[in-house]
């Protein structure tokens, strides 16, 4: 899209839409969740119904914004929790079975990493950050790909801040980084005129790469709208920054004016869901001598 006003409105109509489906992203996950504590299910349908999950809370967060004009610090934090807490699981029951590669894909974790940070849930982020490196290395990712940018950026960005080197010999890097390429050149600027057009540039083509259709000769950078207004991987960039005390940014266009798009890191609980950890305690019982990531 190019538009922002039809951002709004394409985002708002298909929020209201996927909540329709209360049943398939809420009441069926639970359901099944509950049959495998109660030895009804096997662990498989875990982590897919964490993920369900995640998605039902997070689809309430961009609607209330959106409708109520207000943010859910509850709803982004449990849903951001769950996503967290399916590929944990799934990276777990990996370790109990060589065929088990099962995990959210790569382009939607990163942005729970983010998410993750921008709550304020340093350690944890953090561990999570390193996880996905270790998925990226192995069964689960195979290396990825590079059909999104937007990833390998904000994979980037986590790693010059933790000063990790990464290993591009096992990873499908894209060849080109476009934009980021640039932005990765002065991504520690002190220059505070070359930060906001940074910014200003990450989120014309934010808004331009917004797109759910599928083309033959393209493919958008941020295929789904749970993120057309969330600005993550921006986001993450200035968080980040401050986080290191660089030069701050002050919001200088639309997109960034947006109370959703609030870098700076909040001060908030890691929230405490009785159904995630019923969950990991079945399975502790159930596979002695494996450890979760997280």
């Amino acid at each position: 899209m190019n538009d922002i006003e039809k951002i709004i409105i394409y985002t708002a109509k298909k929020k209201k839409d996927q909540l329709q489906n209360e049943k398939v992203f809420f009441i069926e996950p639970e359901k099944e969740i509950e049959a495998f504590c109660e030895d009804e299910e096997d662990d498989s349908v875990i982590g897919m119904n964490f993920d369900l999950l995640s998605s039902w809370y997070f689809y309430q967060y961009v609607d209330q914004f959106l409708t109520e004009s207000r943010l859910s610090g509850e709803n982004i934090k449990i849903s951001t929790m769950y996503a967290l807490e399916s590929n944990n699981v799934d990276f777990f029951l990996g370790k109990e079975y060589v065929s088990y590669d099962e995990a959210i894909p790569f382009h939607k974790s990163i942005k729970h990493m983010a998410q993750a940070l921008l709550l304020g849930w340093d350690d944890l982020g953090i561990n999570y950050g390193n996880l996905l490196l270790r998925m990226l290395y192995g069964k689960q990712y195979q290396g990825w790909h590079p059909a999104y940018l937007h990833p390998w950026f904000m994979l980037e960005i986590f790693c010059k801040w933790q000063r990790i080197e990464l290993d591009y010999s096992q990873l499908n890097y894209p060849e080109e980084m476009g934009i980021y390429g640039s932005v990765l050149k002065s991504w520690d600027t002190e220059d505070v005129g070359l930060l906001s057009q940074l910014v200003d540039n990450l989120c014309e083509y934010h808004i331009a790469e917004s797109d759910e259709d599928e083309y033959e000769d393209r493919t958008p950078d941020f295929p789904s709208s749970d993120y057309f207004l969330y600005a993550i991987e921006i986001l993450l960039w200035l968080n980040i920054r401050e986080r290191m005390g660089l030069p701050g940014y002050t919001p200088g266009n639309e997109l960034m004016k947006l109370p959703i798009n609030n870098w700076h890191t909040q001060k908030t609980s890691v929230p405490h869901i009785a159904l995630i950890e019923k969950v990991k305690e079945k399975l502790l019982g159930d596979y002695p001598g494996i450890d979760f990531e997280l």
